[in-house]
């Protein structure tokens, strides 16, 4: 027996009753991604890891919580500079905990105190050497929220895609006529197909993305990496602080000049250095007490090393021959003088005639015994300046040739520094003049002359450090900052401050929280390459990221 051959009223009903099932089969058990029962709670954006925060005017602690461990980023509100070695208390819930410095430069703490959820008050005692401090804040537990999740419950379906429940139905629509046809009766077929819908009905309902019954609120965090704020603020995290080494500094009113920058180097000064050099050949001896070293000072006639003078067989060849027609016409001589003395003691010649000769034979004498001298006397070489070796060239037994430099003195209490200028309009006799060093320290100068011949089309400048220290070295670059124009007075800061937003605006990171910091658009004016003026956009008061903006522009 089959549907079809039921009466026709009972095989309408059994019609409809098969349509019912298949509409609360697709209908009441398709959930599809945005599915929702019930309104959302408010969603909450924040750190995924309490935090306690507390600040004075002098320190701001962050303490983040991880796994019952605290961990505290102590730093100085100045600067935003590292507080390494302090000693930190921390007072919460009546129990006195101590943090315990790390080589990073933070401060661990455990904390099972604050397992327990809720708002905890904490006081912070924080003695760092001679200052101390007292800090209070609060850090709040979240309670533990159990999630349902549709993908866990026990189903009697494993897919809910509408393919799948057409066969369902349709399986389960056999199943009732199967049931039927097994009861040979209309009624007990109503009844199984009746009681097929009843189980489908009360299945759990298979949820797609997105379903949710309205039980429960979600929370969306925004973790403990740094990431930019739907309102455009910058959340940067303590540890992403320290390891981009951000600093900060608070803004205030200063005064400056624009300048000319000029490549320069520095030299010694010409009236307080020089040279050893040989006058002759030879082979260079140390002193007693051995060659003098680098860095060493010496004062102006000290004795450096000795040169024994040497011959190529060709001088010393000339050197004997002179030698022997000197000794040839002292000899000469000799015999001429005694002759003499004889007719002057028989009054047969005047005296002058004896004297003359006597002259030519000491002048004789003379030359013979420095050609002699030359021979074997060795050069002295002396200091010709106090001051301090700066070049050494010579080793014991070496032979030197004239004029080869040996030492280079220097006194590294007066030094020059010598810059190159192509525009004409740099006038360093009109404002200050400072140098700075690849590292950044600063030296006043002072113009001691200018070149009126171009050398390759740029006029060379000597100016003389006022008060060089040991860092400076000979030869080594340095920048010439040259004041120009009018003095300008506002806000003043170092360029690498100013980050380039996507847009191409120029922008500062002012610090709003210790971990919150907020891109403020600036107009700013170039000042010598190294600061810059700031037109609009900051004031006096505001702290703003100093090292480290150009990495915090990356955070998106």
């Amino acid at each position: 027996m089959s549907i079809f051959s039921l009466p026709s009223h009972k095989g309408g009903y059994v019609f409809l009753l098969f349509l019912w099932l298949f509409w609360e089969c697709t209908v009441s058990a398709l959930a599809g991604p945005g599915h929702n029962h019930g309104p959302a709670e408010p969603v909450e954006v924040g750190p995924s890891s309490p935090r306690l925060v507390a600040v004075s005017e002098t320190y701001e602690l962050v303490a983040i919580l991880k796994d019952q461990d605290l961990t505290l980023y102590l730093d100085r509100v100045k600067d935003t500079s590292s507080v390494i070695n302090a000693k930190i208390k921390m007072d919460v819930n009546g129990k006195t905990l101590v943090a315990t410095s790390q080589t990073d430069g933070t401060y661990k703490i455990k904390a099972q105190t604050l397992s327990k959820a809720g708002n905890h008050e904490v006081i912070v005692t924080i003695v760092d050497g001679q200052n101390s401090d007292l800090l209070v804040g609060s850090i709040k537990i979240p309670e533990k929220k159990h999630t349902h999740s549709h993908e866990e419950s026990t189903s009697l379906f494993s897919s809910n895609s509408l393919v799948t429940w057409l066969l369902i139905a349709t399986s389960m629509g056999v199943f009732g006529l199967f049931f039927g046809r097994l009861a040979k009766n209309s009624v007990k077929l109503i009844l199984g197909l009746a009681f097929c819908a009843i189980i489908i009905n009360n299945t759990p309902a298979l949820a797609g993305p997105g379903h949710d019954h309205g039980d429960a609120g979600s929370t969306l965090t925004q973790g403990d990496a740094p990431k930019r704020l739907p309102d455009g603020e910058i959340f940067l995290p303590k540890p992403t602080q320290r390891l981009l080494e951000v600093r900060t500094k608070i803004l205030s009113p200063q005064t400056a000049r624009a300048v000319h920058k000029l490549i320069g180097r520095v030299i010694v000064d010409p009236n307080r250095s020089g040279l050893v050099q040989s006058t002759i050949s030879g082979r260079l001896k140390p002193p007693v007490g051995g060659l003098p070293f680098l860095g060493k000072t010496v004062k102006a006639g000290e004795i450096l090393a000795t040169v024994e003078p040497s011959f190529d067989p060709i001088d010393a060849s000339d050197v004997r021959q002179t030698a022997g027609e000197l000794d040839q016409r002292i000899a000469i001589l000799d015999a001429r003088i005694t002759r003499q003395r004889k007719l002057v003691t028989k009054n047969i010649t005047s005296r002058a005639n004896l004297q003359e000769l006597e002259i030519e034979r000491t002048g004789l004498l003379a030359r013979r015994k420095q050609l002699k001298k030359s021979r074997s006397e060795p050069e002295v070489l002396v200091a010709p300046v106090n001051g301090v070796i700066a070049e050494v060239r010579v080793a014991v037994g070496q032979v030197v040739n004239r004029a080869d430099t040996l030492f280079r003195i220097v006194d590294t209490s007066s030094l020059w520094v010598e810059a190159i200028s192509y525009d004409a309009e740099v006038r360093p006799e009109t404002g200050k003049i400072r140098a700075k060093t690849d590292k950044g320290k600063f030296f006043d100068l002072k113009l001691v002359g200018r070149s009126r011949a171009l050398q390759q089309q740029a006029s060379v400048i000597h100016f003389s450090i006022l008060s060089p220290t040991s860092e400076l070295s000979i030869g080594s670059p340095i920048k010439v900052l040259v004041e120009k124009g009018d003095v300008v007075q506002g806000i003043i800061i170092p360029r690498r401050a100013i980050a380039q937003a996507p847009n191409g605006q120029f922008v500062t990171f002012k610090r709003l929280e210790p971990e919150r910091y907020m891109p403020v658009a600036v107009r700013i004016k170039d000042l010598d390459g190294e600061r810059v003026h700031v037109t609009s956009g900051l004031k006096a008061g505001d702290q703003i990221i100093v090292k480290g903006a150009p990495l915090v522009n990356q955070i998106r």
